[in-house]
């Protein structure tokens, strides 16, 4: 009994480490090849370019960090219906999110004018470097139905536990565009507007790939994508765990349940998103009024927890496919098994973490910065620093655990908890350099907090409370 044990944990480890690894290349990969969008820009001959981009992409970014809740939401739902075996779930649930992505995108082209105005109001540049970085955003929005597929897209790959496809999806995108923007800027001398061209090109032409790849699983999968939604009017046997659980349906499915389902997980999401855009405008809005030292500084420990997040998102997701597939097929035993292993590779990792920022910051910082001023900043925070992994981990990774689960209320609850405790600290106390960092800490500690605090609640009221660890 023992060996057969022995031999589960092994595979369910080496599981988590094939659905682990393609994320945390895609998420290294993409940003490293995104940065030649900020090359192009910083060798046109004025400086005006890259301040233009950099703040137009910013605002992109938010944009669509908004509906980011089309891969979150997506991948827990099929994820559950993968668990189990429940085929025309998981098509209806690729139909319904590219339905809403298409939607979205439409949405999102159509208001493009004046939240344009407001955005840049927010962001207070300078009136040429505003006129750059609204040129950069109107391009780029013309992307934003291919890049809500793309979103839903691999939140649905995610789902069904190829996260290969997912990373070659995201990996796709940024190779594509690095080609573009090349080619346009220098190739047929569009300028600076072929930055932003690149980038909604290679957005569109990744669509036929990537919708290649869901096409080629729903086959072996034998997924029906276009069945009529009435077609679902057959009886199937309701678990707690499923995404429908508590509607009045011992009965017959309708395509209407299963949009009520997709938007309960998403209007969570959407609200969650919208909480962290608030909390980075605050973070980098106090950070910008201390000084360009402290705004170089603020950067460098950013790109140090971004850094980490990359790493922790990769478990994340993998949480997302395993506990949505395992609560899915009501296997509490391997559903148990995948929440303890997760659990142990975030403390491993958080461990890692927390000794390579505390013994090495200043070799980190000096691979950053040149600046010694920019280093002694850095280092004068060094407590903040080292207690990001600790007191962000958990939100991670119980992130994963509730997207699985499809139950995101507890996101939302611990974010507003979090994002007010952080508001409220940084109402109060001084606005230095080392109180903001302590006030972001105390927020993501919070975060990590209410979610392991609220998760067995969560896991009773789905009646999976007697997993077996």
């Amino acid at each position: 009994m023992n060996g057969e044990k022995t031999l589960k944990i092994e595979s369910l480890n080496r599981r988590i480490v094939m659905l682990t690894l393609p994320t945390i290349v895609s998420n290294i990969s993409v940003p490293l090849l995104g940065l030649c969008d900020t090359a192009v820009a910083g060798h046109m001959g004025d400086e005006r370019y890259l301040a233009g981009m950099a703040i137009g992409s910013i605002m992109v970014t938010t944009m669509y960090w908004l509906f980011s809740f089309l891969r979150a939401g997506t991948s827990g739902l099929t994820a559950s219906y993968y668990g189990s075996a429940d085929r025309y779930g998981m098509g209806v649930c690729l139909r319904n999110s590219l339905l809403l992505a298409i939607v979205i995108g439409l949405i999102l082209m159509a208001v493009c004018s004046p939240v344009l105005g407001f955005l840049q109001k927010v962001m207070g540049a300078t009136p040429q470097t505003a006129e750059l970085a609204g040129e950069y955003f109107s391009l780029c929005i013309r992307g934003a139905v291919p890049m809500m597929i793309l979103t839903a897209l691999s939140g649905w790959l995610i789902g069904m536990q190829s996260t290969s496809s997912a990373m070659w999806v995201n990996i796709g995108v940024s190779v594509l565009n690095v080609a573009a923007t090349l080619m346009l800027v220098y190739g047929f001398g569009f300028g600076y507007a072929g930055i932003a061209i690149g980038t909604v090109l290679s957005q569109w032409i990744m669509i036929v790939p990537a919708a290649c790849l869901c096409i080629r699983i729903c086959k072996m999968n034998g997924i029906v994508l276009w069945r009529s939604i009435n077609d679902g009017h057959r009886r199937f046997a309701a678990t707690p765990s499923s995404p429908c659980y508590g509607e009045n349906i011992s009965c017959n499915r309708t395509g209407s349940m299963e949009w009520k389902a997709m938007l309960n997980v998403n209007s969570n999401l959407f609200f969650r998103s919208a909480c962290l855009i608030a909390l980075s405008l605050m973070l980098y809005g106090y950070s910008a009024r201390l000084g360009d030292i402290e705004v170089g500084a603020n950067a460098v420990i950013n790109q140090m927890f971004l850094f980490f997040s990359y790493f922790m998102d990769g478990f994340a997701f993998t949480g997302e496919a395993l506990v949505g597939r395992y609560s899915g097929a009501r296997n509490l035993e391997m559903l148990g098994k995948s929440i303890l292993l997760l659990l142990g590779w975030t403390a491993g990792l958080t461990l890692i973490f927390i000794l390579v920022y505390s013994l090495f910051l200043s070799d980190i910082v000096h691979l950053l910065s040149d600046s010694k001023e920019v280093a002694e900043s850095v280092a004068a925070c060094k407590i903040w620093v080292s207690a990001l992994p600790l007191a962000g981990a958990f939100a991670f990774i119980f992130d994963g655990f509730y997207i699985g689960l499809t139950k995101t209320r507890p996101m939302l609850i611990s974010t507003i908890g979090g994002v007010g405790l952080f508001a409220i600290l940084l109402h109060f106390i001084d606005h230095t350099q080392w109180m903001i960092w302590m006030a972001f800490v105390c927020y993501l500690a919070l975060r990590s907090l209410l979610l392991i605090s609220l998760f067995p609640y969560t896991l009773k009221k789905l009646q999976l409370q007697k997993i077996i660890i």
